[in-house]
């Protein structure tokens, strides 16, 4: 099992700064300084597909076999549901545009107006070994420089799964200046072929399932309500689930970045968006450009850091606040804080607050509080009247919160929902229904009101699809790479990013010490010239360096 990989640790939050993001432009969190997007001022135009030369886009030059790999697990995958085959998938995959891989680097890209950008769709095949059997659509969105002197940036908000078109007009344009900001959809998500499962109400039955079974019945409930999710996805998606690892992700990602005629890969991923680019670095050492790392996971295959540490921990910086506000009545300490939130979540296992006809379950309720953990104190007050409000028997908020987190809308699921299980679970080995006990009390020591409360979901240990390949990520070979790292990240504890510019052979680590997840995005001043210094000539920082 991949322990390190901290968004893999079976509970239901989406590790994207671009979930945040959207809750940001609603109004719903405060944000930090964010640049508005402009409407573009060029109109429609095709791109045409460069010469190819030597290298062979999206095709490493060591094969993905020869890579080194994570020492294999005893016993990997037990519980998985191999033999669940789709009869009639709902997945429509697009035609194959030929035998090989050689129209697929001839392809053009056509660029038209999109709200306040330009939008494109790529091809990708569905399988880079096997290109004959099926494509791929893959949406693209490019917010143009006024004065694109540097070429493409290409930018990735986490996930997995999340569509990343929003994220790249959140930034903005020329943030950093001559760079055309890039963003696509990667496979299974958002606008490109993506991954779908069941209704929204066989869908409400697997997120809503009690995560913290107390006796064997809820325990088969929990093992249930998996499995049958995760027929329903293969059901309907077919054989994508089979192809939708960050591996083909990133051999897309390149593809991309020679259609767009760039020669290196200038590119910022946030949270799971730095497993994608520590991927890259790995596959495509000799591609890479300047790469930004931010919210670092942890690509260690022996750590024991689990996010919700990461949350307990921005719970208690907001405890330590709410105990000198007077206008926070949840206590006067932080230990007294904690425990009365502690509390009130423990008490929602037998009664959940009603909501119309939905409730507010254990779960959920840990899981809402989170998503105002992602952010620093701006979000304090809202979360106070959040959870005050809920205390009061009122979970309205609380609960749109949770949806925003695990992605479900007033009307049904994002495709977040179903993406982000399916790229997880091809991401990651497991080692059973039985170990995931012994995991949850694990990680409810080390973080009792997370751990304790939000517990574990059994999707990848039911899943329908195998796992691809544990590579050992060392970028041997890359251009050097920026880690940002923050003190307070609730998400992606700090250490991560520590381990991750260390493992990385040419990683560098930037330390923000402040709150909240994504430090690219959160409007420090001294992180957005460190960062531009080293995007626009390539300046690093001195080692050691804080930003406070």
């Amino acid at each position: 099992m991949r322990r390190g990989i901290v968004w893999f640790q079976g509970m239901l939050i989406f590790v994207a700064a671009g979930l945040v993001v959207t809750f940001f432009a609603s109004g719903m969190l405060a944000p930090g300084k964010q640049q508005a997007a402009e409407k573009p001022t060029a109109g429609p135009s095709t791109q045409p597909a460069p010469t190819v030369g030597d290298q062979k886009p999206g095709v490493p030059a060591v094969p993905v076999s020869d890579h080194e790999t994570w020492p294999r697990e005893p016993v990997e995958n037990p519980d998985r549901q191999l033999d669940v085959k789709a009869t009639n998938p709902t997945v429509q995959l697009p035609a194959a545009l030929g035998d090989d891989l050689t129209p697929y680097w001839q392809q053009s890209l056509s660029w038209q107006p999109c709200d306040a950008a330009l939008c494109a769709t790529m091809k990708v095949p569905m399988d880079w070994d096997n290109p004959g059997r099926a494509a791929l659509d893959i949406k693209l969105t490019k917010v143009p420089s006024a004065e694109p002197t540097k070429g493409p940036l290409f930018v990735n908000p986490g996930g997995p799964g999340v569509e990343a078109g929003s994220f790249a007009t959140t930034l903005g344009r020329d943030k950093w200046k001559g760079y055309d900001i890039v963003a696509w959809d990667p496979r299974g998500s958002g606008e490109s072929t993506h991954v779908q499962c069941g209704t929204t109400e066989q869908t409400d039955a697997a997120y809503s399932a009690d995560g913290t079974p107390d006796d064997e019945a809820e325990k088969t409930a929990l093992n249930d309500a998996w499995a049958a999710f995760a027929r329903e996805c293969r059901e309907a998606s077919g054989e994508l689930l089979d192809h939708i690892s960050t591996i083909e992700n990133v051999r897309d990602l390149d593809l991309l970045r020679f259609l767009m005629g760039a020669e290196k890969l200038n590119y910022l991923g946030v949270s799971y968006g730095t497993f994608v680019g520590a991927m890259y670095a790995e596959l495509f050492p000799e591609r890479t450009g300047h790469l930004v790392l931010d919210s670092a996971v942890d690509i260690t295959n022996e750590g024991e850091v689990f996010q919700a540490e990461g949350f307990e921990t921005a719970l208690g910086l907001y405890a330590d606040w709410c105990a000198g506000e007077s206008s926070c009545s949840l206590g006067n300490s932080r230990d007294e804080v904690i425990s009365r939130i502690n509390s009130f979540l423990h008490g929602l296992d037998a009664n959940p607050i009603k909501v119309g006809d939905r409730q507010v379950s254990q779960g959920q309720g840990a899981t809402g509080i989170a998503l105002f953990l992602y952010s620093g104190k701006e979000a304090y007050p809202r979360l106070t009247r959040t959870v005050e409000a809920a205390m009061n028997g009122n979970g309205r908020a609380l609960l749109k919160a949770a949806d925003g987190l695990t992605g479900r809308k007033e009307n049904g699921w994002e495709t977040s929902a179903y993406a982000f299980p399916a790229i997880r679970c091809v991401d990651q080995r497991d080692a059973g229904v039985a170990a995931t006990e012994d995991t949850r009390k694990k990680v409810a020591e080390k973080a009792p009101v997370f751990g304790g409360n939000m517990g574990s979901d059994l999707v990848c240990e039911r899943w329908t699809a195998s796992s691809a390949p544990n590579l050992k990520l060392t970028g041997k070979g890359a251009s050097p790479i920026l880690v940002v790292g923050s003190t307070g990240d609730s998400a992606t504890p700090y250490q991560q990013a520590v381990s991750m510019a260390k493992q990385l052979e040419s990683g560098h680590l930037l330390t923000y010490d402040g709150p909240g997840h994504g430090s690219v995005i959160a409007g420090n001043a001294c992180v957005d010239e460190t960062v531009t210094a080293y995007l626009e000539d390539g300046t690093l920082p001195e080692d050691g360096k804080t930003c406070r």
